[in-house]
């Protein structure tokens, strides 16, 4: 092949006309389509290439493979830089900063994408992949196909019928040039097809090692299609050879089409870049991650009240061990251990579980520090104004530290704050089934017997923060004077100021709540004891 592949180097080289710059720094890409929300594991792609080249001095690109006119969504792309930018995920060229190579957004004219405008156009991007297509023609590493869907569905069929992989027959490899072109110039709809040598092709994966496929087993893909716009086999290998991206990175599904781009690189005489298969996600189950398992997009784990950092840390250990106990990393820590080496072949589980554990572990971190707090709050109030109603001036974002800092032993998402501790926030349910059934626990002898001291209690207490040890030490002594448990005092104020059995420790309530707060509910319920 080598002098075929030397003419269409030469003809290459006349009908380029952007990248392709020798390069020794590390370069990656994330090159996700436009057709909908950012994927678990499209974030675990992305996450993996910017750990590489941040660990690397490398750069990260971000390009939007838009080829597919049908499966096309308004704003996916939008909304697919949105949420890795939520992740923390940063790019060094990308459609939002612009780069060397653009266009990034790749290949649709007329988008209504929201990015900025591009030096180079779509439609210049288009130009390019026809002729590198061409170029193929040219040198006979490839063909025009004039076959109809109807007959290449009898092919599939007839393939089928005897057991054998459904590929295309080549018929239209057998027209000759003149022929070929005088279709193609009378109008005649046509797809441009590789042709693929004979032999067998090696795909040297950072993961699976040396895999070796047969070139019977690998179809004549379409490089271009009808519409005019190419598939992702030609796109893809265009693009990273343009952009000089030296390592891939991408989902396990796609090591069966590594060799049809390995031949690609060899057809047109470029170095290929290393390959990476990183493992499918599973559901527990262990079918495949799909929307119809549940929440598999990034935006529904940021909706539902999960941190960044933690998700981050959940799905890079989906696949990939850092070769120690550790389990909890900030994206430096990440940037550290990463390594292709430790990236598992087999395929990775989804475990919910797994992330309210981490999310609860970066949920301490942060608790560790007031702004950690603070931030926790700003994130939590619209989910308590969602779920109780707009908060009074009261209640402001410190308040709303001190409620997490008393829960955060017991929580695993800030949002579990309004479901189970509402009553920070607004007058306790004491109508509710729970809360009769804890009334009905303690008695209203209990109560009765009980309130009116600590009522005394906390009317003398001077204004301001409430002393914990203080109501401790007055709480014991009216146990000891009416012959109760410490615990059935506590209990009785838990029911009090909460109405409910479960909740931070009491008195961490009390001090969070506050001594008028405090005050006014132990009025309310004493005034229903008999």
């Amino acid at each position: 092949m080598r002098l075929a592949r030397q003419a269409c180097q030469r003809t290459y080289n006349s009908a380029s006309q952007v990248g392709g710059k020798n390069t020794k720094q590390l370069r990656v890409r994330f090159a996700p389509s436009p057709t909908g929300y950012l994927h678990l594991g499209g974030l675990r792609t992305a996450l993996y290439n910017f750990l590489l080249a941040r660990q690397n001095g490398g750069q990260c690109i971000l390009r939007i493979e838009d080829t597919d006119q049908t499966r096309y969504v308004p704003g996916a792309a939008e909304s697919l830089v949105r949420a890795m930018e939520w992740a923390g995920i940063k790019f060094d060229e990308s459609p939002v900063i612009g780069g060397p190579h653009e266009p990034y957004h790749q290949a649709r004219n007329g988008s209504e994408s929201a990015f900025i405008d591009t030096t180079t156009p779509a439609s210049q991007r288009l130009e390019l992949y026809k002729k590198h297509a061409e170029t193929l023609i040219d040198c006979d590493h490839a063909y025009r196909c004039f076959c109809s869907p109807e007959r290449l569905s009898i092919v599939r069929l007839e393939a089928q019928k005897v057991g054998r992989m459904a590929s295309y027959d080549r018929k239209c490899a057998m027209l000759s040039k003149q022929e070929s072109q005088e279709r193609a110039d009378s109008g005649e709809a046509f797809v441009v097809r590789m042709k693929v040598p004979e032999g067998k092709t090696i795909v040297q994966d950072e993961v699976h090692g040396k895999v070796e496929f047969s070139n019977k087993e690998v179809d004549d893909s379409v490089l271009m299609k009808s519409d005019g716009y190419p598939t992702y086999h030609l796109a893809n290998v265009v693009d990273d050879h343009l952009m000089d991206i030296t390592h891939v990175i991408r989902g396990q599904e796609w090591l069966p089409s590594a060799p049809k781009h390995v031949i690609l690189y060899e057809m047109f005489g470029w170095d290929v870049p290393k390959f990476a298969h990183v493992p499918l996600l599973l559901n527990p189950d262990k079918t495949k991650l799909s929307k119809r398992s549940g929440d598999v997009n990034v935006e529904d784990y940021r909706d539902k009240g999960y941190f960044p950092e933690a998700v981050v840390n959940f799905v890079a250990l989906l696949g990939w061990h850092p070769g120690s106990t550790d389990e909890i990393f900030d994206m430096d820590g990440l940037t550290a251990a990463f390594s292709l080496k430790n990236i598992q072949q087999s395929n990775a589980v989804v475990l919910r579980e797994k992330l309210d554990w981490i999310n609860k572990m970066h949920l301490l971190r942060r608790a560790e520090t007031q702004e950690g707090l603070q931030a926790m709050a700003v994130l939590l109030r619209p989910k308590i104004e969602a779920d109780l109603g707009v908060l009074p001036p009261k209640y402001s974002n410190d308040y709303i530290a001190r409620v997490i800092d008393t829960l955060k032993e017991r929580i695993k998402n800030i949002h579990d704050v309004p479901a189970l501790c509402g009553y920070y926030f607004r007058t306790p349910e004491y109508n509710s089934q729970e809360s009769l059934a804890y009334r009905n626990k303690i008695g209203d002898d209990t109560l009765g017997r009980i309130l009116p001291q600590t009522l005394d209690y906390f009317k003398s207490c001077e204004p301001g923060e409430l002393d914990k040890e203080g109501a401790k030490k007055a709480m014991k002594a009216i146990a000891n004077e009416h012959k109760l448990k410490l615990s059935d005092v506590m209990n009785a104020l838990r029911y009090t100021v909460s109405g409910v059995k479960v909740g931070a420790g009491v008195l961490e309530t009390l001090a969070t709540l506050g001594r008028p707060c405090v005050v006014e509910r132990i009025e309310m319920v004493l005034s229903t004891v008999k």
